[in-house]
């Protein structure tokens, strides 16, 4: 009997010691504690009048623990500096409406002030509205303060804008909209702060087209302010980091490697990186996630993860998620002797997404795929990656035109004394090699000399064809025009026509449309022609508006005709 007494003396304890540990688990840290944890209190505001971005000062006590500030439900930028017991302060958010103050501290304590702080706003001047729509596509609306628009119709169609990228430009998607090519449309907005024009009638809706001016790639890793967290590692390869295995750079110092020799379990996941900013891809028209990668002569494997409202999925490289004009035969896994493009439209590998949406995450999974997947299989795993990005179209390469990685100077003199060298010093451009023609003085539009392709280029599978390459000029002036011959005719035009030099102080990638930019140097032919042949392709090395006693120089690497622009 004793036995069984002690066994249900020790079963209740133990049930109650659960209990305990359940019930504890189960509260929100800080909540229904005996410790008094202080409050923020608030006794005054310096100011119950304000414009967006102006600094007010909150007073009271309590106030040293301060995580943060609300105004009508609008987070607020605290101060660096300014939080003490006595006060603190913070900068009025941009689109914040008038409301009430609340202070929240690290012991999830909150106060709200009982006086209202009303909020005014500068106006809205729009000086640049849309020229034409185009069914499906973005647009965008330009001027001063145009953060503050809250939301734009379309012939009474509206779209609330809610996260603007910029004070000066507005991107305003369509995506779902009848828009009706060949009539007009009237574009309407309403913002926080009073605009003097807010309607525009008359603008043409145009039908979708093949041709679009790409925007500018959103970069998520290029691995050169160092490697990112591997998380969520289930499986630790044997090396991991930045610039292993010895192949060449891509472009810039670094790329991102992931080693694990005699790999024989497909579909072992090794980590994730992610990249937790969210992304607006409202301004895209096509947008793709590209990457550079080499598996030097190796296989190895990466796939996507995306995060839209709160929904994360993924999927595969494989030719059933490719570009109909992109089949890398990617079979759940990556070979390739050097580096070499990847992009896969985001429509195609997430349908359930909107591909022109706000996305909360990205991520990207080093995975074995069908590397070692087989009975007896072993096999080395390797993988380099590179400029990872989101793309407004595809990179997509159509003929590679100079690299300058077999060392041999191509130059083609023409006096002027430019100096001109393959140079593989740092900073890197892509690979290990990059040209440069520099002159201690410039002398406007002397061609120095040129480097020319002879082989020819077949353009009839392009759509919009380009030339396209990276450039840095160090800080000083560059020129260089691009001469190409069809159809018995010599085609040319400079790669900039505003100023006629370009400029940087680092590695830039820089595409011309073909079709735009050339002229008729000599010949019969009227038009040139996008879809037909190229007999070759030259780079005249002009000094353009380099004026004498100005240095001019110029660096370039990687020069291809590309469908649409490449980064």
């Amino acid at each position: 009997m004793k036995k069984n007494i002690f066994k249900i003396l020790s079963s209740m304890v133990f049930a109650a010691v659960v209990l305990f540990f359940t019930a504890c688990e189960d509260k929100e840290w800080s909540e229904d504690y005996d410790i008094n944890w202080p409050v923020p209190e608030i006794t005054s505001l310096s100011t119950t009048e304000a414009f967006i971005d102006e600094v007010i000062t909150v007073s009271g006590a309590n106030l040293e623990k301060t995580t943060a500030i609300k105004l009508a439900g609008q987070e607020c930028e605290i101060v660096e500096g300014s939080v003490s017991a006595s006060s603190v302060q913070f900068k009025v958010a941009r689109r914040a409406q008038t409301g009430l103050i609340s202070v929240k501290n690290v012991y999830r304590r909150e106060t709200l002030t009982t006086e209202v702080l009303k909020v005014n706003y500068p106006e809205v001047t729009i000086t640049g509205w849309p020229t034409k729509l185009v069914p499906n596509e973005a647009f965008s609306i330009e001027g001063e303060n145009v953060d503050l628009i809250t939301e734009v119709s379309i012939n009474g169609q509206a779209v609330k804008i809610s996260n603007a990228a910029s004070t000066d430009k507005i991107a305003v998607p369509t995506a779902g909209m009848v828009l009706i090519p060949g009539e007009t449309a009237t574009v309407k907005v309403k913002s926080l702060g009073a605009i003097e024009i807010d309607e525009v009638s008359g603008i043409p809706i145009e039908e979708p087209s093949d041709l679009f001016d790409a925007v500018e790639p959103i970069v998520l890793w290029d691995f050169e302010d160092g490697a990112p967290d591997a998380v969520d590692m289930e499986n630790a390869p044997a090396e991991y980091g930045l610039n292993l295995g010895g192949v060449a750079k891509a472009r810039g110092n670094n790329y991102y490697s992931v080693l694990n020799p005699g790999e024989d379990s497909g579909w072992k996941t090794y980590f994730y990186i992610r990249y937790t900013e969210s992304i607006d891809l409202s301004a895209f028209h096509k947008p793709y996630i590209t990457f550079l990668v080499n598996t030097n002569g190796k296989r190895g494997y990466i796939n996507p993860f995306m995060t839209q409202d709160g929904t994360a999925k993924d999927n595969h490289l494989n030719n059933g998620n490719a570009d109909e004009n992109l089949k890398y035969g990617d079979d759940y896994a990556v070979q390739t002797e050097g580096w070499e493009w990847r992009s896969y439209p985001i429509e195609k590998l997430f349908g359930d997404f909107d591909p022109l949406g706000v996305f909360d995450e990205v991520a990207m999974r080093f995975i074995t795929g069908n590397v070692g997947n087989g009975d007896g299989v072993v096999e080395d795993f390797e993988i380099h990656v590179d400029q990872i990005m989101i793309t407004d179209g595809p990179q997509n390469p159509i003929a590679k035109v100079f690299d300058f990685e077999d060392g041999n100077d191509p130059w083609e003199d023409n006096g002027f004394d430019a100096n001109h060298a393959i140079k593989s010093d740092a900073p890197l451009g892509g690979g290990e090699n990059y040209y440069s023609v520099w002159l201690t003085s410039g002398g406007t539009w002397n061609w120095t000399g040129a480097i020319g392709n002879y082989n020819a280029v077949d353009l009839s599978t392009a759509v919009d064809p380009h030339l396209s390459f990276i450039f840095n000029t160090n800080g000083k002036k560059g020129m260089v025009q691009v001469e190409i011959y069809q159809n018995e005719t010599k085609w040319g035009g400079s790669v900039d026509v505003s100023d006629y030099f370009i400029q940087s102080d680092g590695w830039v990638a820089h595409s011309i449309r073909l079709a735009d930019y050339v002229g008729n140097w000599g010949g019969d032919a009227t038009e040139f022609d996008p879809t037909a042949p190229i007999d070759y392709v030259k780079l005249g090395f002009t000094t353009g508006n380099v004026d004498t006693g100005e240095e001019y120089e110029i660096n370039i690497d990687d020069v291809y005709i590309t469908d649409g622009k490449m980064w």
